[in-house]
């Protein structure tokens, strides 16, 4: 959500901002349409959206065309105990695009600068890594190419050259720090977006290559330290990484934030189920957010 054009706010992307919030959601949802329509019109049969910040309550599920499933990142962060890219989407994978991303934890310009969590940091091999990192090591254990890949200028400036594979690079703003973004103008984003993935549809596509390993992986949190293994594998990456998830005290926060803001489509017992869910998470959220931007100082 933090690299979608028109965001250059954090409130836009934190339902403990709910006026900033529903903002962020609309754009959001906006700029996965206009991906939707260019992968449809360059002959895609089947599309499945992941919304994949926070517990996957971000896309506006009734704006959906027909047949566009929308699933949340937390079945996989915490129920999957093997994750994948394809266990994510519901099914096989032809190719992705990645919208709406940010760049890792210490990267002090970027906007909202962070690695799945607040102030959690993901090394290999003592490389911080960003979230695309991370997941485009997943997407190399299945080979899955990325057509393109959007979000702030700085979380692109991070990846190393041919780390995407083929994937074909959209800047839609440059962060300003944590707090704030210069977004591009909007249409015009998403009008370089449209012709991106057009042009990538149209070309040799290469999935991300793996990284070297064995590896050593380290995963901290708030200055603690979550876990630190070896990995074996690209695949083993995404496994590790859910395993902190689901056995950490990351996983009972995370969980219960699952509980207070439920995925699922827009009915009005579920509206109601999130702004009740949003009304008492405020509080943590907004200490959790204070913390995390006095961190970037």
């Amino acid at each position: 959500m933090e690299g979608i054009a028109g965001i250059d706010d954090c409130g836009d992307c934190l339902p403990s901002h709910p006026a900033a919030y529903a903002r962020g959601r609309r754009l959001m949802t906006d700029e996965v349409l206009v991906a939707i329509e260019a992968l449809r019109r360059g002959g895609a049969e089947r599309i499945s959206v992941g919304d994949w910040h926070m517990v996957g309550t971000n896309i506006e599920r009734e704006r959906m065309p027909e047949g566009v499933e929308v699933r949340p990142i937390a079945d996989l962060a915490l129920v999957e105990a093997n994750p994948s890219m394809t266990k994510a989407n519901g099914a096989p994978l032809d190719a992705v695009v990645m919208l709406g991303h940010h760049a890792s934890t210490p990267n002090p310009r970027a906007f909202c600068s962070h690695t799945f969590i607040w102030e959690m940091e993901v090394l290999l091999d003592g490389e911080s890594l960003s979230e695309v990192r991370v997941y485009a090591q997943g997407l190399a254990a299945e080979g899955i190419p990325v057509l393109v890949a959007a979000g702030d200028r700085w979380m692109l400036e991070e990846l190393a050259d041919g780390e995407l594979g083929s994937a074909q690079l959209v800047a839609t703003k440059e962060g300003l720090g944590r707090a704030r973004a210069r977004s591009r103008d909007v249409d015009e984003a998403r009008g370089e977006l449209a012709a991106t993935i057009d042009a990538a549809l149209a070309a040799p596509l290469r999935p991300p290559p793996a990284r070297s390993y064995p590896a050593e992986l380290r995963i901290t949190a708030e200055g603690e330290e979550l876990a630190s293994t070896t990995v074996a594998e690209p695949a083993d990456l995404l496994t590790a990484i859910a395993t902190v998830f689901r056995t950490s005290q990351v996983s009972r926060e995370y969980r219960q934030l699952a509980k207070l803001l439920p995925a699922g489509h827009d009915s009005r017992l579920r509206r109601a189920q999130r702004r009740l869910g949003s009304l008492v998470a405020t509080p943590v959220m907004r200490s959790k957010e204070r913390q995390w931007l006095a961190a970037s100082r």
